[in-house]
């Protein structure tokens, strides 16, 4: 009889498999465990979220801090398991990244994206004559250089074996380039004289952003059918009348049994573990002593048991004889029926007769096992119990198989001989490394004066704490529903799993917050202008504020020193830091001495935006290409202002003193180049020369920028009007030739008025110079101002000017200077009209008022003025007109 012990060794090497890879599959499109999404989740610091479900669940994370140069990628201190035995080094460009996306809630498959240039992945250890097969599509559906290298020369490309190639390269083609194959799929094999193990390495191309669906070395982490795989067979007695060993022996080819007999072995549970998979014959009895260590192995080793009387001593429920020889089959697609006589007795109703004579034992499932997966079950009076059911179907799981040895001299004996060797090749292909549960989360919500705790662990059961620095245990408390403190503590929690070991400790200190007091507030008016001064009470604590809203500190301007305000505005401040919460959210309007009813204006005169129904052109004709969110009008190339007519001459001296001419010629009269709308309103674009880029569906921020990458305004007073989606881009010009790019009106309007412009910088310390200007005749402009420019690439600046003449001209935004890429979002002309002379100081344009009748009209508005279709994110002001004639106007923040 072989015995446990001497075979130890061997079972533990076969266990860690014999390749020298840690692993061989890397099956990105399954997405992520629960224990790797609750860690990715718990280290924000890292791991930002990149994409949420409607309800909020993250589905896809981004990390650009490089870890995988020197080691595995992390989560909350835990080894990525999905990235195990890859290192995936991202270089030390800021715009490198790693992006893990899960299995969505629609069914959209996982994947990992890696991007940019000096990305590599490297594959440790591989021998001669082993492949590695990569899938993945362009993570950018027009690109047509995005791929993937080797670097080693002994890797041989195999191309019968890959996708079609582009230029001789490995390269991903967008799904929307002509002829993509949309998702590629590439091989390469090892051709090595060396007896040692060697690394393999691919570079991302410099352009990469590449969507990984698997990598996989050879045929992956597939367990090798044809190796018999170490089963412990445990039993008491005699085994000639065992059916089930007597059938598992036959299947030598497959599994090789060790036979253990609960009257003499001193295995233990953890020795259990070293077994691809245990069976539990039906000679064991319920009052067999082994059974508690049988017990103590469930879950850390697939295990098939025979015995449903078994089930009352474990404490999982209680057996149930029935009269029934035919199981329903609930699950005829599962693995265990491959060659089994399973019948559909009528639509949709399975049956599989499990014994010729008689009824067989089914069970009562208790509370452990409760939410098993119930694959077949027994008529039992007017209801069903379990036949068939499987725990942990995808990890170490335990499988009930229902056939005592009274049942087993009665069985349909061609169905089970199939059914059992299949019920455990199905168990055995769920043999997973027992890992330990992930270490604890704690999450404090901080109140005012009082703290609400959350603890959470993927893969656990059960969560045990303490308060009082002590080491939890599980005679601590149970964590059951997030708890209220009022006093700072120490929290320690571990947690439980079924089939895990224990979790490590995770230790978090818990303070007390109160509510920082609301900012104080001084207005200070002259002429003009008011000063607006804000203080905190509290020493330590910051105020920010914003004009457009906000109260989230991170989307809000520091307050460092007064602001002054030379327009009506209504200002939202907030106090925090240090160990103060957020204080309540003070907003107050701010009036200018000077603007009344007569001379303030918020009425829209015109408005320009970038937006896609009025300037999507199809301007093939004058060059123009492109899309929506990258429209060239006249194309990317620059033309010539210049004609090559001579216009004069003049003579100048060198800086030798010598005689020079310098030749100058007249502008070109066909030069000129005018993109006016699909729908007329009243602006368009010319140009002699410079190109334009409509980005016509691209959304900016309406936050503060604070420092962060992205297209957010400079200050707070930039969101006073809030940008529109959509810009247009002043491009390149012919090198020494001028500037000759605007946007402008069509029509002249009426003075005197003022001028908003939203522009952001396109290019860093490059920028174009813009200017506001107007002219009588359209042909001679004269300046109003230079537009305010951020100095921080992309961020957005307001500049707001008057021009108080009483004629009528046109206005335009013209590039005067600098470099390429300023760009405009909204030209904005207000002058004073209905609107305005709705507005009253002390009403603050939110006043209330009694009405009486029904509503007739509806009319929303900017802060600013400027008429919406309807409620928009921020404050915006909404004037109900009344069947009495009654108008209020109301403040809404959205």
């Amino acid at each position: 009889m072989k015995r446990l012990f001497t075979l130890s060794a061997l079972l533990m090497a076969f266990v860690l498999g014999m390749s020298a890879q840690e692993k061989k599959g890397w099956l990105f499109y399954e997405g992520l465990s629960e224990e790797t999404v609750a860690n990715l989740n718990a280290d924000a610091a890292n791991w930002a979220s990149n994409g949420a479900e409607d309800d909020g669940t993250v589905y896809n994370w981004k990390n650009a801090v490089n870890q995988g140069a020197d080691g595995y990628w992390m989560a909350n201190g835990q080894v990525i398991e999905e990235l195990r035995g890859l290192r995936i080094d991202i270089g030390k460009n800021k715009d490198n990244s790693i992006h893990l996306q899960t299995v969505r809630a629609n069914g959209t498959a996982g994947k990992m994206r890696l991007t940019r240039k000096n990305t590599k992945i490297h594959f440790p250890k591989l021998a001669n004559g082993q492949t590695i097969t990569i899938e993945g599509r362009s993570a950018n559906g027009d690109a047509t250089n995005r791929g993937i290298a080797p670097v080693q020369d002994y890797i041989q490309f195999l191309p019968e074996e890959s996708s079609p190639q582009t230029n001789g390269a490995c390269i991903f083609l967008g799904s929307k380039v002509e002829g993509s194959l949309g998702t590629y799929t590439f091989k390469w094999k090892i051709v090595t004289e060396s007896t040692d193990s060697v690394d393999v390495t691919f570079n991302l191309t410099p352009d990469a952003g590449i969507d990984f669906n698997y990598f996989m070395i050879d045929n992956g982490d597939a367990p090798d059918v044809e190796e018999a795989q170490p089963v412990a067979y445990i039993y008491n007695g005699d085994l000639d009348s065992d059916y089930a060993y007597i059938y598992l022996s036959g299947a030598s080819e497959k599994f090789a049994l060790t036979e253990i007999n609960t009257a003499e072995t001193t295995a233990t549970a953890d020795s259990l573990q070293q077994f691809m998979a245990v069976v539990v014959s039906p000679t064991i009895g319920a009052d067999d002593p082994y059974l508690s260590t049988i017990k103590q192995a469930m879950a850390y080793v697939p295990m098939l048991n025979f015995n449903p009387n078994l089930y009352e001593a474990l404490g999982y429920g209680k057996a149930v004889k029935t009269d029934q020889p035919l199981l329903r089959v609930l699950d005829p697609e599962n693995d265990i029926f491959e060659g089994v006589q399973v019948e559909e007795a009528e639509e949709g109703v399975f049956v599989l007769e499990l014994l010729t004579d008689g009824g067989a034992t089914g069970v009562e499932l208790g509370d452990y096992f409760a939410n098993d997966k119930i694959v077949a079950t027994l008529p039992f009076g007017d209801a069903e119990v379990t036949a068939i059911h499987m725990h942990n179907a995808k990890r170490n799981a335990y499988m009930l198989l229902p056939l005592t040895l009274d049942d087993m001299l009665v069985a349909n004996q061609d169905n089970i001989s199939q059914l059992i060797p299949q019920a455990l090749s199905t168990v055995l292909m769920t043999k997973k490394e027992v890992t330990a549960v992930s270490t604890p989360v704690i999450t404090p919500k901080f109140l005012n004066g009082e703290t609400e705790v959350s603890i959470t662990a993927a893969n656990s059961v059960a969560i045990y704490y303490t308060l009082d620095g002590t080491e939890p245990t599980t005679a601590s408390t149970r964590y059951t529903e997030p708890f209220t403190l009022t006093e700072a503590k120490t929290v320690k929690a571990f947690a439980t799993g079924d089939g895990y070991t224990d979790s490590k400790v995770a230790e978090k200190d818990i303070i007390i917050m109160v509510q920082a007091q609301q900012p104080q507030i001084a207005v200070q008016r002259e002429q003009g202008k008011s000063i607006v001064t804000l203080s905190a009470a509290e020493q330590g604590v910051n105020t920010y504020f914003s004009f457009n809203g906000k109260s989230d500190s991170g989307d809000m301007q520091l307050y460092t020193e007064p602001i002054e305000l030379t327009e009506t505005a209504t200002i939202t401040a907030v106090a925090e830091g240090g160990d103060y919460l957020p204080s309540n959210v003070l907003t107050q309007f701010i009036g200018i001495d000077g603007l009344d009813k007569n001379t303030i204006r918020l009425d829209t005169l015109a408005h320009f935006d970038a937006n896609e129904t009025d300037w999507f052109i199809n301007d093939t004709e004058n060059g123009g290409e492109g899309k929506v969110s990258a429209y060239y009008f006249w194309g990317k190339t620059a033309w010539n202002y210049y004609s090559t007519e001579l216009d004069h001459e003049e003579t100048v001296k060198d800086s030798e003193g010598n005689d020079s001419i310098v030749y100058f010629y007249k502008p070109d009269p066909e030069a000129l180049k005018v993109i006016t709308p699909l729908n007329a309103n009243g602006w368009q674009l010319k140009s002699r020369g410079q190109v334009f880029t409509g980005e016509l569906q691209l959304k900016p921020e309406t936050t503060v920028g604070n420092g962060r990458t992205g297209r957010y305004a400079d200050e707070a007073a930039d969101l006073i009007d809030l940008p529109s989606t959509g810009v247009f881009t002043f491009g390149a010009k012919v090198s020494g030739e001028p500037y000759t790019g605007s946007i402008e009106t069509t029509d002249k309007l009426q003075a005197p008025f003022d001028v908003v412009v939203i522009c952001g910088n396109g290019n860093g310390s490059g920028h174009g110079v813009l200017e506001i200007q107007v002219s009588a005749d359209g042909e001679n402009w004269t300046k109003l101002d230079t537009l305010k420019m951020a100095k921080t690439q992309r961020y957005i600046k307001r500049t707001r000017v008057s021009y108080e003449g009483n004629d009528q001209v046109y206005v335009r935004v013209a590039q005067t200077a600098g470099g390429t890429k300023a760009q405009v979002y909204d030209i904005i002309v207000k002058n004073n009209g209905e609107l305005s002379q709705q507005y009253s100081e002390e009403a603050a344009g939110i006043s209330t008022v009694q009405p009486e009748g029904s509503i007739v009209r509806t009319e929303v508005f900017t802060l600013g003025g400027m008429r919406v279709a309807g409620k928009a994110q921020g404050v915006t002001i909404v004037r109900r007109t009344y069947a009495n004639g009654a108008v209020t106007t109301q403040k809404v923040v959205k």
